[in-house]
């Protein structure tokens, strides 16, 4: 006979091990969505920072284009392995659309007068993302979003004419380093 102390203690730790491979599998399927959206991130910004800021345009609606599809596919591995926390194709592409309406409105509200923070918003937000993700119970990607916010910070303060690059390396780097920490669970 066990003791229920004994019982509470096993069933406590039976909870935490559940815990933990719920865990290891939101990571395992955030990682490869991660590494994809830090290589569109990377490449989109590294173009930025060698076009006529009026040609974004044409360098990033193609891009979040090939991400987005890119997502889906991902999704849709995921979904057939069974991963818990894959969404629908429809959903992705819900999500992909409301973020980008999002930031059409916020620069609209806004105005920025120079490209400065037309770079540098999507990575807060994205960081602002990930941190909250972070404290409601996944620390990795929280400490994801707080390298995202620092980088991207230093860089607009001190990058000057290399703003782009600096964020291409903050946001795109950071996620395609964050996303292979994931893996690594």
């Amino acid at each position: 006979m066990i003791s229920k102390a004994e019982a509470a203690a096993s069933l406590s730790e039976a909870d935490a091990i559940g815990q933990r491979t719920r865990m290891a599998g939101g990571y395992a399927t955030a990682s490869p969505h991660l590494i994809l959206w830090g290589a569109v991130w990377l490449v989109g910004y590294t173009a930025t920072g060698f076009i006529d800021p009026r040609s974004l345009a044409l360098v990033w609606l193609p891009l979040v284009l090939i991400g987005t599809v890119g997502a889906t596919v991902i999704g849709r591995r995921a979904r057939s392995r069974g991963a818990r926390f894959a969404t629908s194709p429809m959903k992705s592409l819900a999500m992909a659309i409301s973020i980008a309406l999002f930031f059409l409105a916020a620069y609209l509200v806004f105005r920025p007068a120079t490209l400065a923070p037309y770079l540098v918003f999507p990575a807060l937000i994205t960081a602002l993302i990930y941190l909250v993700i972070g404290v409601y119970g996944w620390p990795r990607l929280g400490w994801i979003g707080v390298g995202m916010f620092l980088t991207s910070m230093g860089a607009y303060f001190f990058a000057g004419p290399y703003l782009p690059f600096c964020i291409a390396l903050a946001g795109g780097g950071g996620l395609m380093l964050g996303g292979a920490w994931l893996r690594a669970v």
